[in-house]
């Protein structure tokens, strides 16, 4: 088996991860042809052409809502990345996200907006629309004075669960 991978050109972070996979793949006998483009070509391939395989990018979210990834987890929204510019959903699966990212976006319950985004992120950890390599290091400082702090992975890594914060003696 064969495959091309391809990302920007000049971002040495994702050169050295796509040689990685490149490597790791080979020694179970997949071969991976890493192609490096600039950027405005890269998009191209990525929103115009689709002339690609595999594509090693970036998805920032700084926002924990689920109304933040809307144009992502649509079948049809703009930066749907796999089946692009689809009128309806090409699998059962993503018209199942489509389904429950319209409903916890129409939902003002957290709980039941929670409930929603728990079975979207269950979805995409069973089919793999992306695979998520890496997250970056964070550094977070808390004082002792503070408690209860949960750091997480994503932003804000410290107060993500601000209403559980106490101070001592308070």
């Amino acid at each position: 088996m064969r495959f091309s991978i391809v990302t920007n050109a000049g971002n040495k972070s994702r050169e050295k991860m796509a040689l990685l996979i490149q490597q790791d793949l080979l020694k179970i006998g997949i071969e991976v042809k890493v192609v490096t483009l600039d950027f405005p070509s890269l998009l191209e391939r990525m929103t115009r052409s689709y002339d690609y395989e595999a594509c090693l990018l970036g998805l920032t979210n700084v926002e924990v809502d689920p109304m933040a990834q809307m144009n992502v987890w649509l079948s049809s929204a703009a930066n749907h990345a796999w089946n692009p510019e689809q009128k309806s959903p090409a699998t059962t699966w993503e018209a199942e996200l489509d389904d429950l990212m319209r409903r916890q976006s129409a939902s003002v319950d957290p709980t039941v907006r929670k409930r929603l985004f728990d079975r979207v992120q269950q979805i995409v950890a069973d089919q793999e629309p992306f695979i998520y390599l890496v997250n970056k290091h964070s550094l977070s400082a808390v004082s002792s004075a503070i408690h209860n702090p949960k750091p997480a992975r994503i932003w804000p890594q410290t107060f993500w669960n601000a209403w559980e914060l106490q101070v001592a003696g308070q």
